[in-house]
């Protein structure tokens, strides 16, 4: 192969080049012997062997895991994984998986062609390995048959370039898991969302088996191994023994070291106070910075997933200190992290006893007769209920705007995450949940970090289990690690009527007996989305604008879901950057928008201060607005974002 070839394939998103022409009108001469499903009957005792092993583990070290037992078990946590745990678990998943292997197997039978292609291929590509493998064994110069994408950061090591057998187990790994991609791409399925889900596994399946997360095929971790006698491995173990400890049957890996943050020491610090609480939420009003600050107040309604000092992780990152360096009278939801007693809390009490009751609070505090709202991801779906629920109810105060940071109310086209959500798999969710009466986030947490295996897990695999390696210190992902729970009731709701039925676009989602009609809402919006984000894609945020019954300021933020929001005060060319369309027709192809949209460099938080600004009342001195009618119950960040 030439070296034009070789390095063809190195370009991101460019696979071998596999021309399949199968014309599947035509009829094959293969005789159709039929699909026999597998026996997994033999895997009984395996199962149960290591489901003993697995408690026995448990039991080995419960002394050493007995204040997080207690805690558990005061959350109403059971303790123990049953074998009836495990099938209830993994049966929606393993049913789905088979059922797809069963039309894939029958799809290359009826069409051979398709498999016998990508075998030869693949084949041919061995061979020139085997080639390229004699002559440079001999050597001779050579051109590598297959280069990792340059993004890859697993082969980074010069070893796997210089050293001649990591070289070719890296080609043969490269060449082979692009075969599996490729084949399982060349089949059709009837359901789209299947053959997703098949190209998920078997993206799972390339990671797990890539020869860098074993000891004898990563040069790395076998120098390590040598020259520490194994040193190495008894600390992975000891690192892997601590984060099964903290998190039982949770795949959870230490992302960052937690020993370096603590929220209000280095992280959730800036000044403010908690003037209110109830069982849903606490409310924070924070400090002004400015000596004058807008007469209307903006109150930021955060995930009720995650925590919301996301939005104040540090002096550079924080977006509350920059709001409030932009005159901003700004007071946020902390929401509670619930246990049992809050199983029954659904839409209904986040809304009245979250964000009207903080509404009333925030105006009553400032003299204001209105708000304006700031909402992240499912704070955003949440917050468009709430105006929906307003344009048909009376309501003391007025929501001057809406502000939303990668939130989804169209859930046609929901991303990765609903590749999983089917009414099976739903319907085992909610038999978990009847047993604690939450579900728990450190699970989805997984699920997120499998959607990226490679950057989420697997690498933390290699450098605390194979290596061990302490990961570095990292405040977002400190923050990714730091879960919630979520009331069965809300969590049960939001995947059924959003993910399931996609309810609130087709006008048949009802909140307290009132149908929700989501183009009565007038407040004026602005929306951002971030292109790379797996959770809310911005061509799903940008299809639900049409929606709405106003016109929207829509903009497009590079990077994912965290970062793309996330971004600081300071303007990093080249790094950050952001499309604007001037054009404010939400009812454009999202693809149309982005061909006339304008690159912009730095970060968008200057363009939404501006706008914001128009909806924001005079600026006056702070203390004549400030009126300290709610008592400081305690200083921010409170305590419900410190519950485990």
């Amino acid at each position: 192969m030439n070296k034009k070839n070789a390095s063809s394939k190195s370009k991101k998103n460019k696979k071998p080049d596999v021309k399949l022409n199968a014309d599947t009108s035509k009829k094959t001469e293969v005789k159709n012997e039929g699909i026999t499903a597998p026996d997994f009957g033999a895997f009984n005792d395996i199962i149960q062997n290591n489901l003993k092993i697995y408690n026995d583990f448990v039991e080995e070290n419960s002394n050493k895991n007995k204040e997080s037992k207690s805690q558990e078990k005061s959350n109403g946590q059971a303790n123990n994984f049953t074998m009836q745990d495990w099938f209830m678990t993994v049966s929606p998943t393993t049913n789905k998986l088979m059922d797809g292997m069963l039309k894939f197997s029958q799809s290359l039978n009826n069409n051979p062609k398709l498999y016998f292609e990508n075998v030869n291929l693949w084949l041919n590509q061995i061979a020139q390995l085997n080639f390229y493998y004699v002559a440079r064994l001999s050597n001779q110069e050579a051109n590598p048959v297959v280069l990792p994408e340059k993004t890859d950061k697993r082969f980074a090591s010069e070893q796997w370039s210089q050293n001649l057998f990591f070289d070719f187990i890296k080609q043969f790994y490269l060449i082979t898991s692009t075969m599996l991609e490729n084949l399982m791409n060349s089949i059709q399925f009837v359901d789209e969302k299947q053959k997703l889900l098949m190209n998920f596994y078997i993206k799972q399946l390339n990671m797990a088996l890539s020869p860098t997360n074993f000891v004898f095929t990563n040069p790395e971790v076998l120098s390590n191994t040598i020259k520490e006698g194994g040193a190495n491995l008894v600390r992975g173990y000891n690192n892997f023994r601590d984060d099964y400890l903290k998190h039982p049957n949770k795949l959870f890996i230490s992302q960052t070291d937690f020993d370096e943050f603590e929220v209000g020491k280095n992280l959730a610090v800036t000044p403010g106070k908690v003037i209110f609480k109830n069982d849903v939420f606490e409310l924070i009003h924070y400090t002004a910075k400015t000596p004058n600050q807008y007469e209307v107040p903006l109150l930021i309604i955060p995930p009720f997933i995650n925590k919301y000092y996301i939005m104040d992780l540090n002096e550079k990152k924080s977006m509350i200190g920059y709001l409030l360096e932009q005159n901003q009278n700004v007071f946020l939801i902390s929401w509670k992290n619930p246990k049992a007693d809050s199983r029954d809390f659904g839409f209904a009490e986040y809304m009245d006893d979250g964000v009207l009751k903080a509404i009333e609070i925030a105006c009553e505090e400032t003299k204001a007769a209105s708000v304006n709202l700031a909402s992240y991801c499912v704070g955003g779906t949440l917050t468009s209920m709430v105006l929906a629920y307003l344009e048909q109810t009376k309501f003391k105060y007025k929501v001057n705007s809406a502000t939303y940071f990668a939130s989804l109310i169209d859930f046609e086209e929901p991303g990765d995450l609903g590749i999983f959500l089917t009414e099976d798999q739903i319907a085992m969710l909610e038999q978990r949940m009847k047993i604690n009466g939450y579900f728990d986030g450190k699970d989805m947490a997984a699920t997120f970090n499998f959607l990226r295996p490679g950057d989420l897990y697997w690498n933390y695999v290699v450098n605390n289990y194979l290596l061990g390696n302490k990961p570095a210190a990292f405040d977002m992902l400190y923050w990714n690690s730091d879960s919630t729970r979520i009331p069965e009731k809300l969590h049960s709701d939001y995947l059924r009527s959003c993910y399931l039925n996609n309810k609130l676009i087709k006008k048949q989602y009802s909140l307290k007996g009132k149908t929700l009609d989501l183009s009565k809402i007038k407040t004026p919006m602005f929306h951002v989305a971030t292109t790379d984000d797996h959770i809310a894609p911005w061509k799903s945020v940008f299809s639900g604008l049409k929606s709405y019954g106003n016109e929207a300021k829509f903009i497009l933020a590079n990077s994912g879901h965290i970062a793309g929001i996330i971004q600081g005060k300071g303007a990093k060319p080249g790094k950050l950057y952001y499309y604007e369309n001037k054009n404010s027709n939400v009812n454009l192809d999202s693809e149309a928008w982005l061909k006339d949209a304008i690159k912009q460099d730095g970060s968008w938080w200057p363009l939404w201060i501006d706008w914001l600004k128009k909806y924001s009342g005079k600026s006056v001195e702070a203390k004549q607005i400030n009126q300290n009618k709610f008592k400081e119950i305690y200083k921010a960040p409170g305590l419900y974002v410190t519950e485990k």
